[in-house]
């Protein structure tokens, strides 16, 4: 039997409505990490095979192909750049969790309602949070596409002289 009063339940009546989307939550942050963690990865990988197949491709095609060059060397910094971003944005962070030893330690001695109320509370505070870190990533993300942008423009203006 729960120990809540009939103040509780009018006031919070959809506690154990809410309680059921805890876990909810917890998942679609940790699929949401995983997936700007995917587009990051996807990201460098493009990248680096770009970086690799485009001057190759150049020197084939053009045997005058001036490797030093500014646009060259711009397109390089701009990799350089967009590996380091894209390093620095796989490595910030990591997803915020309802810890069981804080359970253990912190809310044991609560009733079942009241528990509930509280975990309730707990993950919409790490939801908060895990959505500032997906976001920040999210503009690692877009930092790297600039970048990439920057890099084959002067790939493209570097081929072209």
């Amino acid at each position: 039997m729960e120990n809540k009063t009939d103040a509780d339940t009018s006031q919070y009546p959809s506690v154990d409505l809410a309680y059921d989307f805890v876990k909810s939550s917890y998942d679609w942050m940790v699929t949401r990490f995983e997936a700007i963690n995917s587009k990051i990865q996807g990201l460098l990988t493009f990248a680096a095979t770009i970086t690799a197949a485009l001057p190759i491709i150049a020197k084939a095609i053009f045997s005058d192909t001036n490797f030093s060059s500014p646009c060259f060397y711009v397109a390089m910094a701009a990799f350089v750049f967009l590996v380091i971003t894209g390093i620095a944005g796989l490595r910030i962070g990591s997803i915020t969790l309802l810890s069981p030893k804080m359970l253990y330690d912190k809310y044991l001695h609560y009733s079942h309602w009241e528990f509930k109320q509280m975990v309730i509370y707990w993950a919409g505070e790490h939801f908060n949070e895990n959505k500032k870190l997906i976001d920040k990533k999210a503009h690692f993300r877009d930092a790297m596409t600039i970048f990439l942008l920057i890099e084959i423009l002067c790939i493209c203006f570097w081929i072209v002289k």
